[in-house]
């Protein structure tokens, strides 16, 4: 028990580390009376519509992990959504992305589905996100006009996610061959290409697999809308190119461990893409601020709905989601 709290702990104090050390990047950057400026000459109507779009895209991607459940069990599109929320707002309220074992664990015990296979759909969303997400960066940070530095930086993390992927793939086929799965590293990485496999038996049928494909680049392609819109409420106009590029890379920032709600590095990631823009840093800042607070606030308000539906405590769910971030075995069988 001792050593289960003591590694929750230890996640908690460096997402915390981490993400003071990113706030003070920015701010260093930013004067703090220009940016109550900026934010003082907000247009409120676009942010309206701002909330209204994330609204979409979180249906859209709920749509999609509903597709991905099918095989492992039929699921209620509603019961999908329902959970989907609630672990965005475990993602709110506590380090490190814990949300998604929340998620796993939650879901799986309600709907009597094995929480191996719950959490196998949402590693295999993650990975579509993010090879996706990395390679609109790489292709994006290439074209855009003024993106300047960025070009090599995100060509480079294209490069690299392509390499790392390659070479864990490889790693997998020697280790299986010397017999390394036999190993309590090779065994967790034969756990991990289980789950993998036991979410992804929907991508066998090639209709569900465009529909996934479709539901990965559609939420995407909101998001580009909403930040627009958050943006043009600020007073930036940015083409749709240079909006993609912005929100695929605080999108990408969410990988980071930080503290919860990704506060510090979201913001970071943000300032940066928008000043390699020309736009100001406080102007930056205003824009990521509020589309990070819109984001993080209505899925939130959404997933405390669904929680008081379904009768869940929100502490409780803060206390499932630090006990599977500990090391709870999320793939145990349902009661």
């Amino acid at each position: 028990m001792l050593g289960l709290l003591s590694r929750g702990s230890v996640r908690v104090v460096l997402g915390l580390l981490v993400s003071a050390v990113f706030i003070y990047l920015t701010l260093s950057r930013v004067d703090l009376a220009l940016l109550g400026d900026a934010l003082g000459r907000v247009q409120p109507a676009g942010l309206f519509v701002a909330v209204g779009l994330v609204a979409v895209e979180t249906a859209l991607r709920a749509k999609r992990w509903h597709l991905l459940l099918q095989p492992v069990s039929p699921t209620r599109y509603r019961s999908a959504l329902a959970y989907l929320c609630i672990g965005y707002l475990a993602n709110a309220i506590l380090p490190a992305r814990l949300g998604d074992l929340t998620r796993a664990y939650l879901a799986g015990g309600a709907l009597g589905i094995a929480r191996m296979g719950v959490l196998g759909t949402i590693l295999v969303e993650r990975l579509s996100d993010g090879l996706f997400i990395l390679g609109a960066v790489a292709v994006l940070g290439v074209v855009v006009a003024g993106g300047g530095s960025l070009a090599t930086t995100a060509a480079g993390l294209g490069v690299i996610a392509i390499g790392g992927i390659a070479g864990l793939a490889f790693l997998v086929v020697v280790a299986r061959r010397a017999g390394v799965h036999e190993t309590r590293v090779g065994r967790v990485v034969s756990d991990i290409l289980a789950r993998l496999a036991v979410g992804a038996v929907a991508l066998r049928r090639p209709a569900t697999l465009a529909a996934v494909i479709g539901l990965t680049i559609l939420p995407f392609a909101v998001g580009i809308v909403t930040f627009t819109v958050v943006a043009r409420a600020v007073g930036v106009d940015l083409t749709p190119a240079q909006a993609a590029l912005a929100y695929g890379a605080v999108s990408l920032s969410f990988s980071i461990p930080a503290a919860p709600g990704s506060v510090g590095t979201y913001e970071f990631v943000g300032v940066t893409v928008l000043t390699a823009y020309g736009v100001t840093p406080e102007v930056a800042l205003a824009t990521v601020l509020l589309v990070h607070v819109l984001v993080t606030v209505s899925t939130s308000v959404a997933g405390l709905v669904a929680a008081w539906q379904l009768h869940f405590r929100v502490g409780a769910i803060a206390d499932t989601a630090r006990g599977t971030g500990a090391g709870a075995p999320v793939e145990a069988d349902v009661p």
